[in-house]
């Protein structure tokens, strides 16, 4: 019975950490819509929710198989607080960030969290999958994590800056009246961006949520069940309903956005997005959305561009992957081990 609480606890913060990572990278989604006045955030709102929820139904498995083989743990009920541990830090975290308006990587607590918990729970490293970078094109256990997350951003940079740049010179003796068109087909990559970080970022649970299953004594034949999906999904789009407006404003006081920037920077982040979760990669789309923005703005005017905002953002994403594992592994020692007696 003990163990059947413990496997419910760890599904509601599963759900939980979904809902705050709906506001937290959701909020960074439909940022540049806002910040050009492509979309109302009432419109913003109900695109970005009703893609995020298709994203995470029809998004296939690929992440939450990644997830899974970053741990050997023994499918036994011990790992449920294990979990448990990681994802009550991932929580504090995004609320933290969500308190002091900081566009910070959900994905970054998740996996920090989980490396604290599961470093808390048995003593040391044995039960991490630290896996080979494979020449940046197959790498596995957490090196396919880590390399997802940090290049991620390094090819959202380069990539809308390139495209930007190459649209101005297209589209330099172009009049103000493109812009209108500009917004419109931004009714199309805030969609494309919405479904793909709900198929990325709900696969990440998914995976928790099936690593749970399997440690208390459920077989789910390597798949992730219906209402899993269906879930998380819903979680996820509760979670953009809740949109923090100083996530929204952080994003968009990086560079002043107009609709082609708009256009750009939500067009490469769908499309990295998109394929990190086809091939399996987790990423955080926040960071992969400041990223773009970072570059366009760039190709655009350099002097324009925030930096002071940017760094901030930056100083954030490299600490909370070790702070929010620090925070893991005090919560596992102080109250999650002690549960341990019960199971």
């Amino acid at each position: 019975m003990v163990v059947y609480l413990m496997l419910g606890l760890v599904v509601v913060l599963c759900l939980m950490f979904t809902f705050t990572n709906g506001f937290q990278d959701g909020s960074s989604v439909a940022a540049n819509a806002l910040a050009c006045r492509a979309m109302s955030k009432r419109e913003a709102v109900i695109v970005v929710a009703v893609f995020e929820f298709l994203g995470a139904i029809f998004g296939g498995s690929a992440v939450a198989h990644s997830i899974r083989g970053i741990t050997s743990w023994p499918a036994r009920p011990d790992l449920l607080t294990v979990l448990a541990s990681g994802l009550t830090a991932a929580i504090v975290w995004n609320f933290a960030m969500r308190r002091l308006g900081v566009p910070s990587s959900s994905t970054h607590a998740f996996v920090g969290g989980l490396i604290g918990a599961v470093i808390a729970g048995c003593g040391g490293t044995q039960y991490l999958i630290t896996g080979d970078w494979g020449m940046l094109i197959h790498p596995t256990g957490i090196w396919r994590v880590i390399l997802s997350l940090f290049l991620s951003p390094i090819v959202g940079f380069a990539l809308s800056y390139i495209v930007l740049a190459a649209a101005t010179k297209l589209l330099v003796n172009a009049s103000s009246s493109l812009n209108e068109p500009l917004k419109r087909l931004q009714w199309l990559s805030v969609p494309l961006l919405a479904f793909g970080h709900g198929a990325n970022d709900t696969q990440k649970v998914m995976g928790v949520i099936a690593l749970s299953l399997s440690a208390a004594g459920f077989e789910t034949g390597g798949g992730i069940p219906v209402w899993v999906r269906l879930s998380t999904a819903a979680a996820m789009s509760m979670g953009v309903a809740a949109l923090a407006p100083g996530i929204v404003k952080r994003v968009g006081s990086i560079y002043r956005q107009r609709p082609l920037h708009g256009l750009v920077t939500e067009s490469v982040s769908a499309l990295i997005v998109s394929f990190a979760s086809l091939t399996g990669g987790p990423l955080a789309a926040s960071q992969v959305i400041a990223s773009t923005v970072v570059g366009a703005g760039s190709a655009d005017r350099i002097k324009g561009v925030q930096w002071a905002v940017t760094r901030d953002m930056m100083r954030t994403w490299l600490l909370t992957i070790p702070c929010s594992a620090v925070l893991a592994w005090l919560l596992h020692c102080l109250i999650f081990t002690h549960l341990n007696r019960f199971l």
